[in-house]
């Protein structure tokens, strides 16, 4: 039998057979062979072509990094270098769980949220730069609770890292710190502005120990600065009034006792006719000197005592050294003029450069700005701090006259003589016997009970004399 072809000739079955096996076999080769294609294309490629991309990725990656570990950024790291790096490592990896892909996700979130913080608190740099952290950072004045509490919510770090824990960290402490200071402000505004006739002191005194410690908590951060301005004026309305009505009636003593036992009261308290403490202000004029204001230092140190120095900026400028000392181991470091004039004999002009030359030569020795001054003996009235409303006058209400006497026994019975409750002690760190009297005074006060404070712990009547 037999059937046309598609020309139209017979062809046998037998022919058709042959046909159809040569066109299996065909298709059988071409299979074959795509799948020799498929093996060798592959061993064509060079080998090392994977190793390169994951090369290229983690090189990427490292330029956003300070460390192997990939934790701190790279401290010249910009936002533009950043976003290119960026783009570089999502072009080279297509796995978003990859380890180096998730790295350069991770150093943008750690970036954004460093310019955060820079947002937040006082900086001319950036606040971490690599591994260090800026010390003793302050917030910025205008900042709010709002926008710490909006920018906290913003982050997104888990602490899996150093630098991590350490954003956290400072974001916490801005919020923290807001927190106070919205809590301090609401107590602020509560107080009153004047004492009542009959105040609630059990409630005013628990407020104002409150507030004190929110201040002291938060301490000199700028937000609070405000607040703390209200609080001063505030308590300090409450002692003058405490101190005018003493004067004309009697405290319930334990209510004097909870008083004291307030910090911000007892500050402004101390001194007064209130105050039954016995209290001593050590002042030493004339100073530094080399000979003997490190024997003096040794002894203070010795019973743990602070004084106050009234320096003569010429004796600064000789002995700077000696200024730092006397600062360095806590005692106050004030003015005393530059050459001991007597102001009452020296023109205004004479007058400003005595003490603005002390000040600036003390600055230069300690870092140090004055807050008070003592004019030479005792001299110059009423002008003299009319002149520096911004300095507080310093006299004294005994002298040990160690400037006559040459015997340290006999300063001794001078000052135990004329010794009051509340004394501020003239004294010279000039001689010895000066020295060798320290060593049987301060024992004496001591033993008697006398505690050793500055002199404007001590509310001395008179600014100057007469």
């Amino acid at each position: 039998m037999s059937h046309l072809d598609n020309n139209g000739s017979r062809v046998s079955r037998h022919e058709r057979y042959a046909r159809k096996q040569r066109r299996k076999h065909g298709k059988i080769s071409l299979l074959i062979f795509g799948l020799l294609i498929c093996m060798v294309i592959p061993m064509l490629i060079p080998s090392d072509t994977p190793q390169i991309n994951q090369q290229a990725v983690e090189a990427a990656v490292q330029e956003l990094y300070l460390d192997n570990q990939f934790d701190f950024l790279n401290p010249n790291l910009t936002r533009e270098q950043l976003e290119q790096q960026i783009k570089k490592v999502s072009s080279l990896t297509i796995d978003s769980n990859d380890p180096y892909y998730l790295k350069a996700q991770q150093a943008q979130s750690k970036f954004e949220a460093i310019e955060g913080l820079n947002t937040l608190y006082e900086t001319e740099t950036s606040i971490i730069e690599g591994q260090v952290v800026q010390a003793d950072l302050r917030l910025r004045q205008d900042v709010t609770l709002d926008q710490v509490t909006a920018a906290v919510s913003e982050i997104n770090l888990p602490e899996e890292d150093a630098l991590s824990q350490q954003i956290n960290q400072l974001y916490r402490d801005a919020e923290q710190t807001m927190q106070q200071v919205v809590a301090a402000q609401a107590l602020v505004e509560q107080l009153p502005t004047e004492l009542a006739s009959e105040p609630d002191w059990p409630t005013l005194i628990a407020d104002i120990n409150e507030i004190d410690t929110l201040l002291q908590t938060i301490g000199s951060q700028p937000p609070i600065k405000t607040v703390a301005t209200e609080f001063t004026k505030k308590v300090d309305v409450f002692a003058t009034n405490i101190k005018e009505d003493s004067n004309h009636q009697e405290f319930d003593s334990q209510l004097v006792e909870q008083m004291f036992e307030c910090d911000a009261l007892a500050r402004r308290l101390s001194g007064s006719i209130l105050d039954e403490r016995k209290l001593i202000a050590l002042t030493f004029d004339d100073g530094p000197n080399p000979s003997y204001t490190p024997q003096v230092l040794d002894i203070l140190a010795q019973y743990d005592v602070k004084a106050t120095f009234f320096l003569l900026g010429q004796e600064v400028v000789k002995y700077p050294e000696l200024v730092k000392e006397i600062a360095d181991a806590g005692h106050l470091v004030e003015n005393h003029s530059f050459g001991h004039p007597d102001f009452a004999t020296i023109s205004d002009d004479e007058l400003l450069d005595e003490i603005n030359r002390t000040q600036e030569a003390i600055y230069d020795a300690a870092g140090i700005l004055p807050t008070m001054y003592r004019m030479p003996y005792g001299s110059g009235g009423a002008r003299v701090v009319q002149m520096f409303p911004d300095l507080q006058s310093v006299i004294w209400n005994v002298d040990s006259e160690d400037w006559v006497s040459e015997d340290a026994y006999t300063i001794y019975l001078n000052v135990m003589e004329n010794l009051l409750q509340h004394t501020v002690l003239l004294m010279h760190d000039k001689d010895q016997s000066t020295v060798d009297s320290l060593e049987l005074l301060i024992p004496e006060l001591i033993a008697q009970g006398y505690e050793f404070v500055s002199p404007l712990e001590i509310n001395m009547e008179f600014l100057y004399y007469e």
